[in-house]
């Protein structure tokens, strides 16, 4: 076997060689027994030893205790009982929405329950009263709400993918304790409403793609395994690569358009969001445990193009991830739940990547386990390890490889990269990193729905994620339900009021109008992007872009126009701070203290925000408008933003102060526009001198050219919207271009981020004369003046070429 056929033989490796230092159950390497998987599986969602004497995970395996107890004190025990807890009746099951999230909560208390009788060293291990209470709820819920032929009313999910997981999971963990008869008509009523893990429902009109064709298979193996039903594991094994149809919907299979993994590192759920840091997490996992179970048995995964997934982690995952968190735009509606933030999206990726790399050949062993202890080490303001949101389990993984001295933890990255299947480019800095939110005709504006993501219509409109290792928690403390959903970072909008999306039924992805949106990067050092924007009811309409450079972001927006009679803001900055603890502000260098409630200050030339960065206003072509801070304490719940039935917020009221930096471009401007520069991480002497004299020269701004040189690095970089010319280069049409001056050569990088043309010629001023390297189907035109043709490949993918004098 070659070295990326990869995946070993044996469930030993998968399991007992990352969760337990002490070997734990060994696992036969030849053809495993279904007891033999069934304990594998327990292992994996108990971890299989007790942790009472690791004061590490002290407190977790407390919190677990207290849970169970919770649910186990407040359940009703009256033989007359409807449901187990009064707060999620189940009056109304197979006709109320209502009453099929209920029915998802409760087997999510009754699972909370099976950890506390399983895991060893809770306080309620093996015990024998909790065991026969739990058995007692799957009894009520088998006879009178989960059951087949039952209408599946309300969300699919609820009846396809949730309740079969806790199902099979709980009669993992009382598998001797659960009744033959009871086991039989839960695994009975799994079957009806997902017969199989290829396709939606009972028919075979709807194929399932990504994670819920992961969450299905893993599902179908397990029932399989529970009743020896061998068939029922070949079914989820087989499913993960879409054997029935050829391998269409596989996740082993790099796809060209929908969802699933794309070649260049994307990863796409719901037809049209980047959703790599919650769906693709789940898919991660759902495949790792996978693996983990079937190694070494009769059903072990031997799809010759699984490389694909394994190459996804650092393709797919790992840029995306800042010292162990997922940043948000790649995690769709999850931004809204509060037991969900960043980084524990974060530490679900680490321990999906710490289950699968023993299963792995090299160099994917070593590397996933260096990139993980990696995250682990520089997630320094969050205990990972024994956080409450994560399982005993997982919590052992990552104690596992950060006790490992063999295992070396890999660096944070310092590079920029496109994703143009995707519509994003994440760029790493030493000190800090920048992405955003795009969105196209191609990828939506935003996910909300089933309660979720009430208020985040502007999430797609240019959003923009700045993380600093002075600030990590910036969109994790509460950023959700307080900021501004009107002012987002690097948005452009108007004032006008929008309804919140609470109480809506399904979910819905509004994709944008227009077709430009994306970019490309240049040496893996430096990027830029570009959006042409139109908002949701077409009243406003402009040009954005962002140049990430190699110690700040360049902002430029141009040709904005208001037709609604509402005012028009681009929002610079909204900086989340805990109540009182804004720091000093230097506007045009002069020392400030601002509180909440202060009159707004209009800025000149720059800002500092001390122990943060800088922002400078930069001169350029259609600027108009002013600029002006404040700043602005905000209260909200996390309720608010999410209302849903089984991941809805608290009400609990919750307080921040924001540093919030507004251009304004008034009322129905006709032509506005705005040029400012970021600083990241910067200190006052920095925003100073770049005030005074900047290193970045704008060359363009207008609705067809925004353009942008920095001398020092013979750099220019520009997205042309329309036919244009600009700073010694014309364009045919619609592109993104960069030049990049090295001796007597110069490199030019093309992209049509529209997705609009065959080709597009680039016309070059100067000296340039021949066509010394380049990417296939790139041809010279002329030589005097020199035209370039570009052939493009109508997914908004980068062609690279060299000229020489």
């Amino acid at each position: 076997m070659s070295r990326r056929t990869l995946f070993r033989t044996t469930g030993a490796a998968a399991l007992a060689g990352v969760l337990l230092s002490q070997a734990g159950p060994s696992f036969a390497s030849t053809d495993a027994s279904l007891q033999e998987l069934i304990d594998r599986r327990r292992l994996v969602l108990t971890g299989g030893r007790s942790a009472a004497d690791i004061p590490e995970l002290a407190a977790q395996l407390e919190g677990m205790g207290k849970t169970a107890e919770k649910w186990w004190t407040s359940m009703d025990k009256t033989t007359a009982r409807t449901s187990l807890w009064s707060d999620i009746p189940l009056t109304g099951i197979g006709q109320s929405t209502a009453a099929t999230g209920n029915m998802g909560l409760h087997f999510n208390r009754l699972y909370d329950m099976a950890l506390g009788y399983a895991v060893p060293g809770n306080p309620f291990a093996g015990n024998p009263a909790l065991a026969a209470d739990i058995v007692a709820g799957l009894q009520l819920l088998s006879s009178t709400a989960y059951k087949p032929s039952t209408k599946a009313a309300g969300n699919w999910w609820f009846w396809e993918i949730g309740v079969p997981r806790k199902t099979v999971d709980i009669l993992t963990l009382l598998h001797a304790e659960v009744p033959e008869a009871l086991r039989t008509s839960l695994l009975a009523a799994v079957r009806w409403f997902a017969p199989n893990p290829n396709w939606r429902g009972r028919a075979t009109s709807l194929a399932e793609t990504g994670a819920n064709r992961v969450d299905k298979s893993l599902a179908c193996c397990m029932r399989g395994i529970l009743d020896n039903n061998v068939g029922d594991i070949a079914l989820g094994r087989d499913a993960l690569s879409d054997t029935v149809r050829g391998g269409t919907n596989s996740v082993f299979t790099y796809v060209s358009s929908g969802d699933g993994f794309y070649a260049d590192g994307s990863y796409v759920q719901h037809s049209y969001l980047p959703y790599a840091g919650t769906y693709g997490v789940v898919a991660l996992a759902g495949i790792a445990e996978i693996i983990a179970m079937l190694g070494g048995s009769s059903w072990a995964i031997n799809d010759p193009k699984r490389t694909v997934l394994l190459d996804a982690v650092e393709d797919t995952y790992a840029p995306f991830v800042w010292d162990g968190r997922i940043m948000d735009t790649i995690r769709g509606r999850a931004v809204s739940r509060q037991r969900e933030p960043d980084y524990v999206s974060g530490f679900g990726l680490i321990s999906a990547v710490l289950l699968l790399a023993p299963g792995c050949e090299e160099p994917y062993r070593s590397r996933f386990l260096a990139l993980a202890k990696g995250w682990l080490e520089r997630c320094a303001d969050q205990k990972l390890v024994g956080h409450p949101t994560q399982s005993l389990a997982k919590s052992l993984l990552s104690l596992g490889v950060l006790s490992d001295s063999a295992v070396v933890a890999a660096p944070a990255p310092v590079y920029s990269r496109m994703f143009a299947d995707q519509d994003r480019l994440v760029h790493h800095r030493p000190q800090w990193g920048c992405t955003v939110n795009l969105s196209s005709k191609r990828i939506g504006r935003y996910e909300w729905g089933n309660s979720e993501n009430n208020l985040g219509w502007y999430q797609g409109d240019g959003m923009t994620f700045l993380y600093t290792r002075q600030d990590p928690s910036q969109f994790s403390a509460d950023f959700w339900p307080t900021v501004d959903p009107y002012a987002l970072p690097g948005t452009t909008v108007t004032d006008q009021v929008r309804p919140s999306g609470a109480g809506a039924a399904g979910t819905g992805i509004p994709r944008a109008f227009q077709a430009f949106a994306g970019g490309l990067t240049v040496d893996g050092r430096w990027g830029l992007v570009g959006m042409d924007h139109l908002n949701h009811n077409k009243t406003l309409s402009g040009r954005k872009s962002w140049f990430f450079l190699d110690d700040a972001v360049v902002c430029l927006g141009a040709g904005i126009i208001g037709t609604g009679g509402a005012a028009v803001l681009t929002t610079v900055e909204n900086r989340s701070f805990a109540a009182g603890t804004v720091p000093a502000l230097r506007t045009d260098s002069r020392n400030r203290r601002m509180a909440p409630g202060d009159a707004a200050v209009q800025l000149k030339r720059s800002l500092h925000l001390e122990g943060h960065g800088g922002y400078v206003f930069l001169d350029a072509p259609g600027v108009s408008g002013t600029a002006e801070v404040s700043v602005v304490r905000r209260t909200g719940s996390w309720f608010d933003i999410n209302s849903g039935a089984d991941t809805g917020g608290t009400t609990d009221a919750t307080t921040r102060d924001y540093v919030t930096v507004t251009h304004r471009h008034g009322v129905d401007p006709a032509g506005s526009g705005y040029a400012y520069m970021i600083l990241p991480a910067a200190g006052h002497s920095t925003t100073f001198s770049q005030s005074a004299n900047p290193d970045v020269k704008v060359l363009a701004n207008s609705a067809e050219v925004q353009m942008v040189e920095v001398a020092k690095e013979k750099l220019v970089m520009a997205n042309f919207f329309a036919v244009g010319t600009a700073g010694g280069y014309t364009s045919s049409g619609p592109c993104t271009l960069a030049a990049h001056q090295t001796g007597d050569k110069l490199t030019l990088s093309v992209a049509d981020p529209s997705r609009t043309q065959p080709s597009v010629r680039i016309t070059v001023d100067g000296s340039w004369a021949t066509l010394v390297d380049t990417d296939p189907g790139v041809a010279l035109v002329s030589a005097n003046p020199l035209v370039l043709e570009v052939q493009l490949d109508g997914h908004g993918h980068q062609k690279n070429l060299t000229l020489g004098t």
